[in-house]
């Protein structure tokens, strides 16, 4: 009993995958015209292995033996002496950005203070080296800036979907995404390490981010939907380009196709097609919003996977194409009783 208590609940999870449900309406149109089309591929937006998605990060960094002569600005010392031990060959790139950051405040501090010792001629040449070094940093603040969002683990498996799509219900990680994304936007234009904006907030986001894949999933259930979308559109636009289905009796194809629009578009995937539309709608927003504060992106392949996923509504598109279609049947033979 328990065995079969347990395949009635996988079948009855199975039912209520979006999978299932775009499935059953595709077959059951192709079923009703008798116009068997061929499904595409899949073909979900993939985000670029690491060397086409992130900058690559020059070397700039003091010598230990000028971290020496840095004795009046310990501080700055000891940032250095940690950036060339072996861990701070290795930060991550959260740590990184913080790092950087905090060299940013430290180097004009230490110049300031050289400055005011004006017995000591060798200040002369570590000021100079400290300006230019101070410049390099920030011409490339910009690029640690994008590498703490597509060079961390944290948003990289959250744009991996795994091949799965959203939940038709329960959490879905899109209220913790959006609120990591929105502390990024305050974060990045914010030049003190005052909090909120510390290392600790930030991985406290970077952890809630981390904690589901909403990202690559919301992508995956998009894509989803637009092919569904699509390919019902193009059996329906066959179907009428063959002749009219406007018969009126109670068996006719078009009461039929009515039937299919109810039970399955507009009963399973209409709502489901809702909610992923305006979640990716805020969250396209977001990345926006985001993407103006960062650099351009590093190579051609990372910029057409963020305008596949952030400036070209492929689903707006598949749902304006869907609909146009079935006003056309609506519009030659009238709505049936009971058929919005």
């Amino acid at each position: 009993m328990l065995f079969a208590l347990l395949m009635a609940l996988f079948a009855c999870s199975q039912r209520s995958a979006p999978e299932y449900f775009l499935d059953q309406y595709i077959t059951r149109l192709s079923r009703v015209t008798a116009i068997d089309a061929p499904l595409p591929e899949l073909a979900a937006p993939t985000l670029p292995s690491l060397r086409l998605r992130a900058y690559p990060m020059p070397d700039i960094r003091l010598k230990a033996l000028e971290a020496i002569d840095l004795l009046k600005c310990p501080t700055l010392s000891q940032a250095i002496a940690y950036r060339n031990s072996s861990l701070g060959k290795q930060m991550l790139p959260s740590v990184h950005y913080f790092h950087e950051k905090k060299l940013l405040l430290l180097i004009p501090q230490c110049i300031n203070t050289l400055q005011t010792d004006a017995q000591d001629k060798r200040h002369d040449q570590i000021i100079s080296r400290l300006h230019e070094v101070l410049s390099e940093k920030q011409a490339n603040l910009p690029a640690v800036e994008w590498n703490l969002l597509f060079a961390n683990t944290e948003f990289s498996q959250q744009l991996s979907s795994q091949g799965r799509s959203l939940p038709t219900s329960g959490s879905d990680g899109f209220q913790g995404t959006r609120e990591a994304l929105a502390y990024l936007v305050r974060l990045l234009p914010e030049r003190t390490l005052a909090a909120p904006y510390t290392l600790s907030n930030l991985e406290n986001h970077l952890q809630q981010v981390s904690a589901s894949r909403y990202l690559g999933q919301q992508i995956h259930s998009a894509t989803l939907l637009s092919r569904a979308l699509n390919h019902a559109a193009s059996i329906l636009e066959q179907r009428l380009h063959h002749g009219s289905i406007c018969q009126g009796n109670q068996n006719s194809e078009q009461q039929r196709l009515y039937n299919v629009f109810q039970l399955f578009y507009r009963d399973q995937i209409q709502p489901y097609l809702t909610r992923v539309h305006q979640q990716g709608s805020a969250i396209a927003h977001d990345w926006q919003q985001l993407l103006a504060h960062l650099p351009p992106p590093p190579t051609p392949a990372m910029a057409q996977y963020l305008q596949a996923i952030v400036g070209n509504d492929a689903l707006q598109q598949s749902i304006t194409r869907h609909t146009t279609v079935w006003q056309r049947i609506f519009d030659q033979c009238g709505a049936l009783p009971g058929v919005r």
